[in-house]
């Protein structure tokens, strides 16, 4: 019984911080959607996407995302600020076991962004390519589809939308030997999924936030992006994609930079 409500409790857990994370970045899309001139729209995912791996970063360096892992489990780590969280993480460990060799810890979370990131847009990309081939037509409904977001009513969408991501997360982690970066290539290729099958368009529009800041984002948006690249020879969407992980690893590297000093510095 005890084990019982251990479990409910963390997949209740998961469920509110994912979503609430997913919240905080839907009001950042629609502050930015505010000042941004209409021509800028179609960047406010990437330009979000940044400013939460930067917030991740603040609550990595003042231990709060220490805190909202232990509450929250797979609905902290599944979202684009748990990204800079793992890759600090891996970084410090790295550089520690090395006696301090920094590069030990960037080739860490290099190795860890490529096995994970690497593999959803490698899979995503070419399967894309081949969809938008062969004239898949729910892949190139996901390309092309601009259903507008619902307005205001997207905060309660983006809630529910990342939570369910998460508690299924949570739940194949809670009830399945599978790991963590297991777990995350499985819903990475979740949303490859919705994508071949034309539903990823939609459920972004509608959900926002609660699907952007997720790795089943990741998976769909790839699809959509080498389907672009196949159907109308566009690489934009795949680019901006692959930039926007790259910066946020970057600002994990950076943040585990810090602890390392801190850490030194406690040393002496």
């Amino acid at each position: 019984m005890e084990q019982e409500k251990k479990v409910q409790g963390s997949l209740v857990g998961a469920f509110v911080v994912g979503g609430c994370i997913a919240v905080a970045m839907q009001v950042v899309m629609m502050l930015l959607g505010s000042v941004l001139p209409a021509e800028a729209s179609a960047l406010i995912p990437a330009i979000s996407l940044i400013i939460l791996g930067l917030v991740g970063m603040v609550l990595v360096l003042t231990g709060v995302y220490a805190k909202l892992n232990e509450i929250g489990g797979y609905g902290a780590a599944i979202m684009f600020c748990g990204l800079v969280d793992a890759a600090s993480g891996i970084f410090v460990g790295e550089t520690m076991a090395n006696k301090g060799d920094r590069s030990a810890g960037v080739k860490g979370a290099l190795k860890f962004a490529v096995a994970i990131l690497g593999s959803i847009i490698v899979v995503g990309t070419v399967l894309g390519l081949a969809l938008g081939a062969a004239g898949n037509p729910g892949a190139i409904a996901t390309a092309t589809d601009a259903t507008p977001n619902p307005g205001p009513i997207s905060l309660l969408y983006a809630f529910l939308c990342a939570g369910i991501i998460s508690i299924v997360g949570q739940a194949m982690l809670e009830n399945t030997p599978l790991p963590l970066p297991a777990v995350i290539l499985i819903e990475g290729a979740i949303g490859a999924l919705t994508a071949v099958f034309g539903l990823f368009g939609k459920l972004e529009a509608l959900c926002g936030a609660g699907l952007i800041c997720t790795v089943v984002d990741a998976g769909g948006s790839m699809v959509a992006g080498g389907t672009l690249i196949s159907i109308a020879g566009a690489p934009q969407r795949t680019v901006i994609t692959i930039i926007v992980m790259a910066i946020v690893v970057l600002i994990g590297i950076v943040t585990g930079n810090i602890l390392v000093n801190r850490i030194e510095a406690q040393q002496k």
